[in-house]
């Protein structure tokens, strides 16, 4: 009996065996080998996703910090707090940090489990605004016409055909018409293999114009990755020298950043992936409130960072014209108060409120899934507290 059971146990391992080796096999010839990355940095490690410490599983650029300043702290420098209410979202919603600032100082800070003022997070799609940032940059200096050149002029795939009506503008408003996808629960899916691949511009480019582009606006990664394959092409500089050279090192950023890339020396996922602190994402955000001016330098043409912030009102896919998204930055209002941001799929915010010259950053593990007004609601919760710890100091 020993004996027969001992013998099924073998052939049951063996056929495992075999079925794990042809799936392996499988895997492999149908270009999906990306999945096994993808598992030894999430379901391996106990974790369902991608997460916002996730920068030692990656190859990363670096993205030097060589000319720090401080920020300002105001004199009533965290005197005042979310309330109960604001603190409980911030609690459930594993916030790792959430900063104010009031005037170009530093109102408010508070950190939870992991994070500090010197831990690094990953944004995620953040990263897509600061790819919009070096499109403008490259276009006032030359390298780009405007965002109304041809894709094509950059990249030999794009020159004829459907392809050849793509306009960086297109790729700026995610009204490209090219049907990348965006499920990233997907193991399959284009953002899995962009994410976990080591192939990203080859895997990008079999991807085609199917609908007219500037007729249909959704939301996808994929109109970002050719961005940055535009400035690295443009530019002769890679998305994380170019963004070091004319942001980085010009805003006072006092820890080195890094950019997730697909393998050593390889591109930058421009679309995701880009690693920095609190203070330092905040900097950011007021470069961009200021319009592109810091201090006395104009780091990025005031023109660029008003149309960056027009929404395209091209119609989606319940024929609403968006009126939530400009060039790569989310654009809204709450309680009558105009406010822009940059948005992480995590809940990593940085929000600007001009008419009350604030800047509002907010790090962590979760976000609220509904919305209301094309924004995840703990948004508006964020912006509220924010608003309430200035109005008290």
């Amino acid at each position: 009996m020993l004996h027969t059971t001992l013998l099924w146990t073998k052939r049951i391992l063996v056929v495992l065996f075999i079925a794990l080796g042809l799936a392996v096999v499988l895997l492999l010839v149908t270009g999906n080998g990306h999945i096994f990355r993808g598992l030894s940095k999430t379901y391996l490690i106990g974790k369902p996703n991608a997460d916002i410490d996730d920068m030692p599983l990656f190859d990363v650029s670096l993205i030097p910090a060589d000319m720090p300043q401080p920020w300002p702290l105001s004199p009533n420098l965290n005197q005042r707090g979310p309330n109960k209410k604001h603190s409980h979202l911030l609690d459930s919603l594993e916030t790792t940090a959430f900063l104010v600032f009031k005037s170009d100082s530093l109102l408010f800070e508070q950190y939870w489990r992991d994070g500090s003022p010197e831990a690094v997070s990953n944004s995620f799609s953040m990263a897509k605004s600061f790819t919009s940032m070096m499109i403008g940059k490259a276009i006032d200096e030359g390298y780009i016409k405007s965002v109304d050149q041809p894709v094509g002029d950059f990249i030999e795939e794009f020159k004829s055909g459907a392809n050849a009506s793509l306009t960086i503008k297109h790729l700026l408003t995610m009204t490209s018409g090219i049907p990348f996808g965006e499920d990233y629960a997907n193991p399959f899916g284009f953002m899995a293999k962009v994410y976990f691949g080591t192939q990203i511009e080859s895997t990008t480019l079999e991807y085609e114009v199917e609908k007219t582009p500037g007729s249909f606006w959704v939301y996808e990664g994929g109109n970002t990755i050719l961005l940055g394959m535009i400035i690295k092409r443009s530019t002769g500089r890679t998305p994380s020298e170019y963004f070091f050279q004319k942001f980085w090192s010009c805003i006072g950023a006092e820890h080195t950043a890094h950019w997730n890339l697909e393998c050593p020396q390889g591109m930058e996922k421009t679309f995701s992936g880009f690693y920095a602190t609190a203070r330092d994402y905040a900097r950011i955000g007021k470069l961009m409130m200021h319009r592109g001016i810091w201090g006395k330098d104009t780091l990025l043409s005031p023109r660029y960072v008003d149309e960056s912030f027009v929404p395209c009102r091209v119609p989606d896919k319940k024929q609403e014209p968006c009126y939530w998204y400009g060039y790569q930055w989310w654009v809204g209002e709450h309680k009558g108060v105009q406010f822009q941001c940059a948005r992480g799929m995590l809940g990593q915010y940085i929000i600007m409120i001009p008419e009350t010259q604030m800047v509002v950053v907010r790090l962590g593990h979760k976000q609220d899934k509904e919305r209301v007004r094309h924004m995840p609601v703990d948004l508006y919760e964020y912006i509220d507290a924010a608003c309430e710890i200035a109005l008290q100091n």
